[in-house]
């Protein structure tokens, strides 16, 4: 009975952040789908705020690009994957990770993907706008929708019209999206150089073709939608109005030893930075020279972002962040740009 009392709750959580989807559009302008044959054309997303869009496994997919204004198009550069939550978008991922102001601190390009809506739309709580990262989310999981395929394929026309290092291709995310984040690390391990992400864990199965690159997670101690400890409640539910029963098996503590395992570390965990606000724990002897990493903030819940969602809307007043103390995004960005496909080739 208690687990059907949480269930129903965290159901008008859902309810909530699903109205909040469908009125928080994006600020940029509808660039016409390309069919799969004419991505050997230039696709003109090189202006922030702009989707562009193309056809993937039968569905329209979207993303959004930011290129600083100073970028030196001479020198490659990095490029970042930065995924949105559940029920969220490329233009409130944008707004919420401060990865448009590391990428033009740091000489970097960003691209903000989109999730797709299932057929009844985001008023259903499991068609709202997903990822397919494993046992979750929603109609995303549910229907095997080719994310990753996805993902692929932008980063090969990034790497096609820009100047993009390809050793130096990393993937972030917040919720839903560091579930798919940390998912790209397992199946796309030969693209991607390093994989940190928000508040949430590996949901796929290990591949036979993984080679190991380094993980880092951030989560809050308070989170009560994925929870530290375990995952048990975390939404959204299944068709069954339950969560899925992998979950019980997920946590933060668990994830980093999962990806400790993937990746052939030895050793004890190491505690490689303790205050009063964060700690960071992991592994550093690990296969390829690669490094595994969770950092713990003991004040946060679901958002552990500097920054809020929007103030005013559904997700501001859900979702709070850090209010500053801890600048998550650029502590995960210490970590992945250490990394890169060349320096591991040299291991």
């Amino acid at each position: 009975m208690q687990k059907r009392s949480a269930a129903s709750l965290f159901s008008l959580l859902l309810l909530a952040v699903a109205f909040s989807g469908c009125i928080a559009g994006g600020d940029g302008d509808s660039v016409d789908a390309a069919d799969d044959s004419e991505i050997d054309e230039p696709i003109p997303y090189f202006q922030d705020g702009i989707y562009n869009c193309l056809e993937h496994e039968n569905l329209t997919r979207c993303w959004q690009t930011h290129i600083p204004d100073n970028l030196d198009l001479n020198e490659s550069v990095p490029l970042i994957i930065d995924l949105h939550g559940y029920a969220s978008s490329s233009t409130e991922q944008k707004a919420l990770s401060s990865f448009n102001t590391i990428a033009d601190e740091e000489g970097a390009i960003v691209i903000y993907p989109d999730g797709v809506l299932g057929k009844n739309g985001p008023w259903d709580l499991q068609d709202n706008q997903a990822w397919n990262s494993g046992w979750c989310c929603a109609h995303s999981a549910r229907d095997d929708v080719d994310d990753v395929g996805f993902i692929e394929k932008i980063v090969t026309i990034a790497l096609d019209i820009h100047n993009v290092d390809a050793n130096r291709i990393y993937a972030s995310g917040w919720s839903n999206g560091c579930s798919m984040a940390q998912k790209l690390a397992m199946d796309s391990s030969h693209i991607f150089a390093a994989v940190g992400c928000m508040a949430f864990y590996l949901l796929t199965e290990p591949v036979e073709y993984y080679s190991p690159i380094p993980v880092m997670e951030v989560h809050g101690l308070l989170d009560t939608n994925v929870n530290y400890q375990s995952s048990v409640l975390s939404v959204p539910f299944n068709e069954d109005g339950w969560t899925d029963p992998e979950a019980y098996e997920t946590g933060a503590i668990e994830n980093m030893y999962e990806w400790g395992d993937h990746n052939g570390c030895s050793g004890p965990v190491e505690t490689f930075e303790l205050n009063g606000l964060y700690s960071i724990q992991g592994f550093d002897d690990c296969q390829n020279g690669t490094s595994v990493r969770l950092m713990t903030i003991y004040a946060a819940q679901h958002n552990p972002y500097a920054n809020d969602f929007e103030d005013g809307t559904l997700l501001g007043n859900i979702f709070v962040g850090t209010q500053g103390l801890v600048e998550s995004s650029h502590i995960v960005w210490e970590f992945l740009s250490q990394f890169s496909k060349d320096l591991e080739s040299e291991e």
